[in-house]
């Protein structure tokens, strides 16, 4: 189970993911951001710092993510990665592919 809420700061869309993000979840959560983004965001800055899990599929979401934002020179910002995800990040490489800072303060 994953819980998706948003809220604006500045011109960022800050993402909060709460949960699993797993072959279920991502498909909640890969809706939901391209229609955030087909609505004008070019900035998301996803909060996982209440997430303890990412799968595959759910690596997968956010490449999509990216992919979908680099036309309209659009940028995503991970923070409150754990250190389980950051580990994950680091093994499949996404570490370099992203910005991932601390907090939503500094992603902002």
């Amino acid at each position: 189970m994953l819980a998706i809420s948003s809220s604006k700061n500045q011109d960022s869309l800050i993402v909060t993911l709460d949960g699993r993000i797993d072959a279920n979840s991502a498909k909640d959560l890969e809706q939901q951001c391209l229609a955030w983004i087909d609505g004008g965001e070019k900035k998301l800055v996803l909060d996982f710092s209440a997430v303890n899990f990412i799968s595959s599929a759910g690596l997968r979401v956010i490449l999509l993510i990216a992919k979908k934002l680099e036309p309209v020179q659009g940028k995503v910002k991970l923070c409150g990665l754990n250190s389980t995800l950051k580990d994950v990040f680091e093994i499949s490489g996404f570490s370099k592919l992203f910005d991932i800072v601390p907090t939503v303060a500094e992603a902002v």
